[in-house]
């Protein structure tokens, strides 16, 4: 039995809900309320007025890429505004000249932002070696970049044909130039190199917990589960095994399920749970993928990744199966589809929403006002990360009018269910699951090149924090945690400074002083 007293506790029962004191017992939080009013207890934890949040929930991320993040290279500005900073940066790894089975890896370019203006190719990348495998994660994590050595493993030769929602960049002499557009393209490296590396990929994770416990953050979605080479279920039980310790729900892509529809089965630990299908619709605005209804300025509309009787396929699985279906849609085309094949289904979960909206990118009012007609009992899982970092290339990419229907936290509040999430590492910056920079883009609306983007959709800073507890709690069926109320887990993070009181602009410069599980710390600054 520990009692938490003096401190500044949002509870989550709502956005405005605050206590002085806790008390916990077996991992649960058993009263609240005012420290005058504190039950008696031999162990006493004097909180000294920090503010405390509930343990916080990345619902959307991909924590398999940000442990290869975490070992690779970020190509990120500010550092990497070139592809001669990518190479410069890459010869610096710690594992460049390894050894011909070592790969080099990093992440998180935009085409847009390197000086060159251009994507970095199979040529750029043969410059720095030969001898060991390159692979580099886009900004989106749909897209990559590969050298020789890593398209000859993989078998990638000018004969391969383009993967199924995919596209083998070329030269115009048809070699391939090493850019793997889109998932199913990109997954040929990824699969090559994670057959190769499967202890390797357990140590990263195992790694990544810090970094995710210094953000506060207590439960993930691991939004690109897999079978092949290796089942993610036993990539993260090895993990957890060894010492990964935030709360995880995998939802399998469905793509690898489709044709060969493996049952899915429950796991014994509270902590590993599966949530879902995973089902790409399109692809993401900055790599003019999005599937949209108006052109981009290229005159392409974007690329649409699955049909509309994939979509009930995967539904008709998910339902069987008692999982969530969630949905990566960007483009309004994309959503559109995506309601018009589903609005009239009875819901078949009854804990959760049975599907959620990934991204919910642009959302028209017809739209909106469909969610809420809608039988089926929608989620929407949005990222305010993307358009601070990625501002220009929503500006560039978008028209007036579909800029304006870009991210609309406020009305998704008022339509549905919704969440506040990273889909980390996929964009381009340094930190991009911090949770307490996408808050402070929820409540400012400013991006960091300083233009505000749709001012009138900003939510306050309650609503910012319960959009990463109570309410993605509730999304993803993680209904012990969210709140620090009684009968919940008590898992909580103690702050730098009070997020409710300083201005929008400083939210993003909040801090974890610690990190606490089951009323046990896990983590400190």
């Amino acid at each position: 039995m520990t009692t938490f007293v003096n401190g500044h506790i949002f509870t989550g029962k709502n956005e405005t809900a605050f206590v002085e004191a806790m008390q916990v017992v077996d991992g649960r939080i058993t009263w609240t309320g005012a420290t005058a009013a504190a039950p008696q207890s031999d162990d006493v934890v004097d909180l000294k007025r920090q503010t405390v949040l509930p343990g916080l929930l990345d619902i959307h991320t991909h924590p398999k890429y940000i442990a290869d993040a975490l070992h690779g290279v970020a190509c990120t500005p500010p550092d990497i505004n070139s592809i001669a900073d990518m190479q410069q940066a890459l010869r610096r790894s710690p594992e460049f000249g390894q050894g011909p089975d070592v790969w080099l890896e990093g992440w998180g370019f935009d085409e847009t932002k390197l000086a060159e203006h251009r994507t970095p190719t199979i040529d750029d990348f043969d410059a720095i070696t030969t001898e060991q495998p390159i692979f580099i994660y886009r900004s989106d994590c749909h897209s990559s970049v590969g050298n020789s050595k890593a398209l000859a493993l993989a078998g990638i030769t000018a004969d391969t044909p383009d993967p199924e929602g995919g596209h083998i960049g070329r030269f115009p002499d048809g070699r391939p130039n090493g850019y793997m557009q889109e998932v199913a393209a990109s997954q040929l490296l990824i699969r090559e190199k994670s057959a190769q590396n499967y202890q390797q990929d357990v140590i990263n994770m195992v790694n990544t917990s810090d970094h995710y416990l210094a953000n506060g953050l207590v439960a993930i979605g691991e939004l690109m589960g897999r079978k092949r080479p290796y089942d993610s279920l036993n990539l993260y039980q090895d993990a957890m095994k060894a010492g990964f310790k935030p709360q995880t729900a995998i939802y399998y892509v469905w793509d690898e399920l489709k044709n060969d529809p493996q049952p899915i089965l429950p796991t014994e630990n509270d902590n590993l749970t599966i949530g879902g299908v995973k089902v790409f619709m399109d692809g993401s605005i900055s790599g003019e993928t999005a599937w949209n209804q108006q052109p981009y300025p290229s005159g392409q509309n974007g690329i649409q990744l699955t049909t509309g009787a994939d979509l009930m396929a995967a539904v008709t699985f998910a339902r069987a199966h008692q999982l969530q279906v969630a949905v990566h849609a960007m483009g309004d085309a994309a959503v559109q589809l995506i309601l018009d094949t589903t609005d009239r289904i009875e819901p078949w979960l009854a804990d959760r929403p049975s599907i959620r909206i990934e991204h919910a990118t642009l959302l028209s009012d017809t739209m909106l006002a469909q969610i809420k007609a809608a039988k089926m009992q929608y989620a929407l899982v949005t990222q305010p990360i993307f358009y601070f970092a990625e501002d220009e290339s929503y500006r560039t990419y978008l028209s007036a009018g579909q800029f304006k229907n870009a991210y609309r936290i406020k009305s998704m509040l008022a339509t549905a269910a919704t969440a506040l999430s990273s889909d980390a590492p996929c964009t381009p910056w340094a930190e991009p699951d911090s949770p307490f920079i996408a808050m402070q883009a929820a409540v400012n609306r400013t991006a960091v090149n300083g233009d505000v983007v749709n001012a009138s959709e900003a939510i306050s800073i309650g609503e910012a924090v319960l959009g990463y507890t109570k309410w993605a709690a509730a999304i993803a069926g993680l209904t012990d945690s969210g709140q620090l109320v009684v009968g919940k887990r008590a898992d909580f993070v103690v702050l730098n400074q009070d997020l409710f009181s300083v201005i929008p602009d400083k939210i993003g410069e909040t801090r974890v002083n610690s990190t606490w599980m089951k009323g046990q710390p896990v983590y400190e600054s």
